[in-house]
Parts: C-alpha cells; sequence; structure tokens
C-alpha cells in the first residue's frame, strides 16, 4: 500500500494516515537526482472524443422514446464516421490503426443534452461520443515511438518512476511529461482499488502542463510524501491527458490536501472524458497512461 504522509513548511515530522513516520525536511524531498529518459507506459489507452449534433429533438408525444433512439443512433454513426476520417490521416506518417470494441460497440455515449442551435429553432439533441483506437506502426505492427508520435501530432503522456519495486519504509517519486501541452488528472489506485488523486490537490492545484516540461510529483508546493507502507502489493499510478479542460469530479478532500474519490477508477475515468462543451461541434484525443510498481518487505 502506498501511504500519504503530509508535512508542515517548517518542521520535519510528518504524519502518515494511521502510522506516525519521520523523514528528512522539506528541502531534502524535493531534491531528488534527474531521472532517466521516459519509459513507455505499462498500458496505454487512446480515443478521441467527439461532440456531434445528432439532429432536432422529437416533440413530447408516444413516439418520442423511439425517435430519440434513432437520433442517437444516428449520432453515434456520425461520430464514429469523423473518428475514422480523422484516424485515417495517420496513414500518410506510417501509422495504422485498430478500432477499439466495447459493449456498446465501437462508439460509447459519454452523454446528451438538448441545446439550442439558434434564436427562434427548436431543441437539438446534442452527444459527445468516444471511439477508443490503438495505432501502430505500420512496418513493425508495433506501438510508434516517442518520434513518430510527435509528428503525428498524438498526445503522448507519459508517467514513471526510477524504479519498478519499493521497499517498506521507501519513499516514491513520480515523473510526468507530456509531448504537447496537456491538461491531467493523476491518480493513484492501491491493490484494493481505493483511488486518490494526486495532482491537482488542495495545495498544488496545477492541471495544465506544458509541452516537454518535466513534472515531479510531489513536488514544492505539496503537502504529502508517498510513503510505502504495509498492506504491501502492487500500485498503479495513470495520468489521464486532453488537450481540452477536463470536467470536475466529486472529490473529498483528504489529510496533506489529497483528494480521494469514493466510486471505482473506472468510473472516475468516465467522469473526468466530459470535455466537449455543450452544442460544440468539435473533438479532442483522450489517453490514459498507466505506470505499475510493486512495494514489498524491507529486505
Amino acid at each position: 500500500m502506498m501511504m500519504i504522509s503530509y508535512f508542515f513548511r517548517r518542521y520535519i515530522v510528518a504524519l502518515v494516515i494511521g502510522i506516525g513516520f519521520i523523514f528528512s525536511p522539506a528541502i531534502a524531498l524535493f531534491a531528488a537526482a534527474a531521472p532517466a529518459a521516459a519509459p513507455p507506459p505499462d498500458t496505454e489507452t487512446r480515443s478521441l472524443i467527439l461532440g456531434v449534433d445528432a439532429g432536432t429533438a422529437p416533440v413530447a408525444n408516444a413516439d418520442r422514446k423511439q425517435t430519440l433512439a434513432g437520433l442517437l443512433n444516428r449520432g453515434r454513426q456520425t461520430a464514429l464516421e469523423k473518428a475514422r476520417n480523422r484516424l485515417l490521416e495517420l496513414g500518410k506518417f506510417g501509422i495504422d490503426f485498430d478500432l477499439v470494441r466495447t459493449p456498446a460497440g465501437f462508439v460509447r455515449l459519454l452523454q446528451q443534452q438538448e441545446t439550442l442551435p439558434g434564436k427562434g429553432e427548436r431543441p437539438h439533441i446534442w452527444i459527445e461520443a468516444e471511439t477508443g483506437f490503438v495505432p501502430r506502426e505500420r512496418k513493425t505492427g508495433k506501438r510508434p515511438d516517442a518520434a513518430l508520435l510527435d509528428r503525428a501530432d498524438l498526445l503522448d503522456v507519459r508517467i514513471w518512476t526510477d524504479r519498478k519495486e519499493y521497499e517498506e519504509g521507501e519513499t516514491v517519486t513520480l515523473y510526468m511529461q507530456g509531448n504537447r501541452d496537456f491538461y491531467g488528472k493523476v491518480i493513484q489506485i492501491d491493490r484494493k482499488g481505493a483511488v486518490l488523486q494526486l495532482l491537482p490537490n488542495n495545495y498544488r492545484q496545477l492541471s495544465s502542463f506544458e509541452k516537454e516540461k518535466l513534472y515531479r510529483i510531489p513536488d514544492e508546493g505539496d503537502r504529502y510524501q508517498l510513503a510505502v507502507q504495509p498492506p504491501l502489493g502492487t500500485i498503479r499510478f495513470i495520468v489521464h491527458a486532453t488537450r481540452l479542460p477536463m470536467s470536475q469530479v466529486n472529490l473529498q478532500s483528504t489529510t496533506g490536501g489529497i483528494f480521494k474519490y469514493r466510486a471505482s477508477a473506472k468510473a472516475f475515468g468516465r467522469s473526468v472524458r466530459h470535455v466537449i462543451p455543450a452544442g460544440e461541434e468539435q473533438g479532442t484525443e483522450f489517453c490514459e497512461a498507466t505506470w505499475v510498481i510493486k512495494t514489498v518487505p524491507r529486505k
């Protein structure tokens, strides 16, 4: 388990949730050596999120439900065609792709709303739809490397640590970097599935990140430390990244300014995907990069 401790800037004593813990002054905490080059994530998911006008909203009558279902299906099909056309443009960079099928098909409906396109017009049904895809380098059939993703203008955001295994009592520093300016949220998931949002937090409200800049978590402004404490096991860190501001998520503030999410990591991922302003027909790329570490007893 990764416990979150917090500190007061002028003091040396830190408190870990449920456990007392002593560590070095804050100055030493952030004096970590420069990390190695960013490795590819352990797992990665990519998608295109599109806002689509599905047509004029049906009037309130006995056929409304059936008519609405038809509009939503048409909106999904439009979203799929737009996503496929955008992805086909990757071919000129030597990148092919596979669409990801979900239980709902190739298009997942994130939200739907009635919107007014103009004064005096009837409301329209607007949807926000997501299509997942896996890019493949045409020559090798493998994940495109960083240089190729960059040439194709695909978002490449990575999160990592300097090791894959940590012993009880050690502290962990995360590193994050992207090839484009992006908006992001970083969460930690313990072996029981509990979700904590590490960034942004109450004391470091940072959610927009600069291209090629290296970020550390925790860093100056944070009031917690990632300390390895029992129960030990596998810890996952996920960065959710996109080029548009993400929706706000219902979170509970905890010790050290960290936010706790009461539901699952899957539900968290769905919540932050509401990125297209209602009524707008635009699209953006969304990606999740996951880094996994193992925590073990002290040797």
